[in-house]
């Protein structure tokens, strides 16, 4: 590796030089080069196996560390030699150990004997140190005020920093146990990777660390390195990080190390769905059979139907066609199968995400009797017991095949459970999340019976948010780092977002305007709060905009904003959503310029035009299509269709009507 850093004595990291940095913003950490540096996805940040802590301090084995010199001799039996075997004499300490007697080399005058104190031992103390300092930047409270926040996260790197400092003090100033200097090597790296941004000191760390674990043969401790190098490469180079996982899977399964196989392709899979293009998600629809096809073979159930239920997220994640769906229930039938075997029904993580992923397809098939009754399905999980469920969403899936490795009883990805058996580590959301993302499915699929008289749906996304406000507080006492406590946050507002949106389109179908508006400048308010907005909900809200102006009257306004040119229909547009949005502001610009009397009715034509080289999406989205078909009756083109004509576009219209329950068509 190109570039190492100069070595320098981690007492002298604190001197006035420094230029590494803690995070973004804040100088913490020494060396004198500056390095630049994310739903299942094997748990990064852990403690490695068998890590001493505050609370886990052993007093013997590979932790102690070695008793320093004093002029003492440990006593020996002489050689028959007939030569005399002068020893030193033995401290009172040793002579009261009942060793044998020595021969003084000189007479020494007797001395008063006094207690000696057990030595330091300073390897422990520093690992008992830098945890103690990670715990405490990690469990502070993160205050909500910018002010406040500015100097939170001073002490939070100042902490780290300090923990930093004390492990590598450990890894330069002393010569540890193999095992033990594994275990600091992945801590130290996993921080590195984690809170700051020095990501070629975490790939040096990692690298000296897996030629020390070959060297003696720790392999779990090995394949724990190999896991987050991995993630490490993909912040510089995610190519060069997919390459290095090809070579590291090829070596687990030469090993039969299966459960590592698992948790590595599954890795794969996670950082193949970050990249955009449609070869990464073939390569991830590649891995996820694979893995299948490997879990089938041991008779890892647990494993297939985790690997099923990813097939079809995955297909949702690709496209909403007709085919994407089906392949998508292909896949939810297969995991729904194995859930009678014990290892896979007591999953309750699974067996929700098998849930959710379904109702997902009715949603999207615009079926809402298949949609009520797999939200029942849905909701009956999420009443179910929750108790193995981690403040952090994670969760273990077993993997007990026969050509599994040994992992040690450790917070590796690898791990054993309750059981004895060997598992993986997922990462999830925590469960008040996703009870609250069961609000928001449940208000989606019960929305065409929303009403002023029955606002079902509309009370449900109220709860929803409820929940959400009141754990807003807990979820920031989960102890882990500043980057996954902010990630957490905005993935909680941008689901309140979600709410909000909602909430203004059940306020809109029930001529609800007013309190729509109220409801649209506070979604706005929340979005101010987010780092980084996300662009759909962006055109959400200019789409809703137009439709409340619309509503109320005020054309002019209303055809303004269907016109803008985030909502002007494209030729490649950027995503399904942004499609469907542009065709629906075409289709109320169409409704406003239709009469005569308006100025822009010449317009008309290119409206229409427009329409016709997506006319393949609008045929096999029933909501557009009834929407089109009622235009077309009412809308003359140049001049208005005949009887007939206009029959057969009410029928058609009426038919998609009915198959999606539009009540309002």
């Amino acid at each position: 590796m190109n570039g190492m850093a100069p070595q320098h004595s981690p007492l002298q990291a604190r001197g006035v030089n420094n230029q590494r940095h803690v995070g973004s913003s804040y100088p913490a950490y020494h060396s004198s080069q500056t390095y630049q540096i994310p739903p299942f996805l094997p748990q990064t940040g852990y403690l490695p196996n068998n890590y001493p802590s505050a609370s886990y301090v052993p007093t013997n084995g590979i932790y102690q560390q070695a008793q320093p010199y004093r002029n003492v001799a440990t006593p020996t039996t002489p050689r028959a030699s007939g030569i005399a075997v002068v020893i030193p004499a033995s401290s009172p300490r040793t002579q009261r150990n009942g060793s044998s007697p020595t021969i003084a080399s000189k007479p020494t005058a007797p001395a008063s004997w006094a207690p000696q104190s057990p030595s330091l031992d300073h390897q422990l103390l520093l690992l008992s140190l830098a945890e103690d300092y990670f715990s405490a930047a990690r469990s502070q409270a993160w205050p909500r005020e910018s002010n406040h926040e500015k100097n939170t996260m001073r002490q939070y790197y100042k902490l780290i920093a300090t923990g930093l400092a004390c492990l590598e003090t450990l890894l330069k100033r002393f010569k540890l146990q193999p095992q033990m200097e594994a275990n600091v090597r992945l801590r130290y790296a996993s921080i590195l990777y984690e809170e700051t941004e020095n990501i070629l000191e975490a790939e040096q760390c990692l690298s000296e660390g897996m030629k020390l674990c070959d060297r003696y043969r720790i392999f779990d401790l090995k394949h724990n390195m190999e896991h987050l190098l991995a993630q490490v490469l993909f912040k510089a180079s995610p190519r060069a990080s997919l390459k290095f996982l090809d070579g590291v899977i090829k070596d687990a399964e030469a090993y039969q190390h299966t459960a590592w196989v698992y948790a590595l392709r599954f890795l794969k899979v996670s950082l193949l769905l970050q990249l955009s293009s449609h070869q990464d998600t073939l390569s991830a629809f590649s891995q996820l059979k694979s893995i299948s096809t490997l879990a089938e073979h041991f008779g890892d159930k647990a494993i297939l139907a985790i690997a099923s239920t990813l097939e079809a997220l995955v297909h949702l994640r690709e496209s909403s066609s007709t085919e994407s769906i089906e392949q998508a229930q292909r896949a939810i039938a297969l995991a729904r199968s194995l859930q009678h075997d014990d290892a896979v029904g007591q999953i309750s993580q699974l067996a929700i995400l098998t849930n959710i992923v379904d109702l997902s397809c009715s949603l999207l098939q615009f079926d809402p009797s298949q949609a009520v009754a797999k939200m029942q399905a849905m909701q009956t999980s999420l009443e179910g017991p929750h108790d193995s469920w981690h403040d952090d969403g994670s969760f273990l899936i077993p993997a007990p095949s026969q050509g599994a490795s040994r992992a040690p009883n450790g917070n590796g990805i690898v791990r054993k459970d309750s059981r004895g058996e060997l598992s993986v580590m997922f990462s999830w959301a925590p469960w008040t999340d996703v009870y609250a993302l069961g609000y928001l499915l449940s208000s989606i699929s019960i929305s065409h019976r929303n009403n002023s008289e029955c606002p079902r749906s509309e009370q449900m996304l109220k709860e929803g948010m409820r929940v959400l406000e009141k754990d807003a507080g807990n979820a920031d006492t989960v102890v882990e780092s500043f980057s996954s406590t902010q990630s957490r946050r905005t993935w909680r507002q941008t689901l309140g977002c979600f709410f909000q949106l909602h909430l203004v389109f059940a306020l809109c179908t029930r001529t609800a305007w007013n309190d729509a508006r109220k409801q649209i400048e506070g979604l706005k308010a929340t979005l101010a709060r987010i780092p980084s907005t996300p662009e759909v909900l962006q055109l959400f809200i200019q789409y809703l905009e137009g439709i409340i102006a619309q509503g109320t009257g005020n054309l002019d306004t209303a055809l303004s904003i269907f016109q803008h040119p985030c909502l002007a229909i494209a030729a490649k547009p950027a995503s399904p959503t942004h499609l469907d949005l542009s065709i629906l502001a075409t289709f109320n610009s169409i409704l406003i310029v239709r009469p005569r009397s308006h100025p822009l009715h010449h317009t008309l034509p290119r409206y229409l035009s427009s329409l016709n080289p997506h006319l393949s999406h609008i045929r096999t989205t029933k909501p557009l299509l009834s929407a089109y078909n009622l235009i077309l009756a009412i809308t003359p083109n140049p001049s208005p269709p005949t009887i007939v004509k206009t029959k057969q576009y009410l029928q058609a219209a009426l038919q998609a009507a009915k198959s999606c329950t539009n009540n309002q068509l």
